[in-house]
């Protein structure tokens, strides 16, 4: 049974995941990283509060099978680069780091459709190098998932992206299936499960991820 390390699992593709995982039957328990608890029981459920200015209390993780990233902010939520920065780039290597010491061979990391460490676009520049920086950990099995426009109910509001889910249908047509398509959140978590086993390094658009389904 594997043990699993969730990171994000408050957010739109992190709350699927979760839901994923405590239903799979190869895993064994799913620790999750917050700073407010989840207002969730389950059995195969740990919960580790945790505000990551100090990353030694990561060390209570025990052995990590797998790790799952699905942490990100956003401008409007943080508006300072130096502290964006050190959410999306920073509690990620930080945790990522931990996992591979405590045994991790498979991260599961979602970035973004664009993601290039030379963008001049802020977003896709620090997605860049979330991926080199895992990318560099050696990590036996890497999966890096490359979404385009997320479909799904946010906690958060955000009108600029529902709006943008509204007219996705329409967009969709002139992606052909491509990367650009869109993809449900709930769909893109269900792909991530299926734990597939490839070795190195693989990232994976929309035709990749709706594959592995």
């Amino acid at each position: 049974m594997k043990n699993v390390v969730l990171l994000g699992a408050s957010g739109l593709v992190g709350s699927n995941v979760l839901t994923e995982l405590l239903a799979h039957d190869q895993v064994g328990q799913v620790t999750v990283l917050v700073r407010t608890p989840l207002q969730l029981n389950h059995p195969k459920l740990r919960q580790v509060r945790t505000d990551f200015t100090d990353v030694s209390a990561l060390d209570s993780l025990g052995p990590v099978d797998a790790l799952f990233c699905c942490i990100g902010t956003t401008r409007k939520k943080t508006p300072n680069l130096t502290e964006y920065k050190a959410i999306d780039y920073g509690i990620t290597m930080a945790v990522a780091t931990h996992a591979k010491a405590h045994g991790c061979k498979e991260i599961h990391l979602v970035s973004s459709v664009g993601a290039n460490p030379k963008s001049s676009n802020f977003y896709l520049k620090i997605k860049g190098e979330v991926e080199e920086g895992i990318q560099a950990l050696g990590i036996e099995r890497c999966f890096i998932y490359r979404p385009s426009m997320l479909i799904g109910a946010r906690n958060e509001s955000r009108p600029a992206e529902k709006l943008g889910q509204l007219l996705t249908p329409l967009f969709d047509l002139f992606t052909f299936g491509g990367k650009y398509h869109s993809i449900n959140a709930g769909v893109l978590a269900s792909a991530m499960c299926t734990f597939p086993q490839h070795p190195g390094i693989s990232i994976l658009h929309y035709r990749e991820i709706i594959a592995l389904i």
